[in-house]
């Protein structure tokens, strides 16, 4: 059977637009389990806790951050996600207002019933400043479940209360798209007003990395290449 060569040309393209354009994305897990770090009480220093990535390929499409902080009073802590020189506050003394200088005194952060975690996620359906004011579920452990926007505020944790519903949300989650996620990632935790010690639990990440779209050109530029050839061969037989 013959085969146009114009026909053979359009096969390769198609299977060019059907794979050389398509990256396929990864989702990867890394959790840091049974840590049970005390967070100093009433001190800006905090506590710090590490991970360091290597091996993955492309970059950050997405990223998500799972909790467990146990104890202690919410409106207290400030905590935020670091990599690359770059800042995401997953919490700024939640429920801290004009009308509240102490914030929320809920007991922490932690796993439901239905997922076994607590999730910060820039997709998700309200802000965890004013996590009290949308409908909420505290565990059985008095700590805030679910899944909740991080509070993106980069505002001096002992600033005024009325300067925080307002504040701009610009450190979010998604400053690290488009990052290589490979390196060092740091989680800090500080309780900056005294009264009540929390204790941080566990933490993880949820990175959802995408090849490098000249790379994944490349390996399906070569099946699409080896296709064409063998069409080239049938057409000759």
């Amino acid at each position: 059977m013959q085969t146009n060569p114009i026909m053979k040309k359009q096969i390769a393209f198609s299977l060019l637009v059907a794979f050389g354009f398509t990256a396929r994305a990864s989702i990867l897990n890394y959790n840091l389990d049974n840590i049970f770090a005390t967070i100093p009480d009433g001190n800006l220093n905090g506590y710090q806790s590490s991970q360091s990535l290597n091996g993955i390929a492309g970059e950050i499409s997405d990223i998500n951050v799972t909790l467990n902080i146990s104890g202690g009073f919410n409106g207290d802590l400030y905590g935020y996600l670091y990599h690359n020189n770059t800042l995401c506050v997953l919490v700024n003394r939640v429920g801290r207002s004009g009308s509240s200088s102490v914030g929320y005194g809920d007991t922490g952060f932690g796993p439901d019933a239905a997922t076994n975690r607590f999730t910060f996620d820039d997709q998700a359906g309200h802000d965890v400043h004013l996590y009290r004011t949308f409908s909420f579920s505290l565990n059985g452990a008095g700590q805030l479940s679910g899944q909740w926007q991080p509070d993106g505020r980069a505002l001096d944790p002992l600033s005024a209360g009325s300067a925080f519903p307002g504040a701009p949300r610009a450190n979010m989650l998604s400053l690290f798209n488009g990052m290589n996620p490979n390196g060092d990632w740091r989680l800090f935790f500080a309780d900056v007003s005294p009264g009540g010690e929390s204790t941080l639990v566990s933490w993880g990440m949820q990175i959802t990395a995408v090849p490098e779209p000249a790379v994944a050109t490349l390996v399906s530029a070569g099946v699409a290449g080896l296709l064409w050839f063998r069409a080239s061969r049938r057409s000759r037989l």
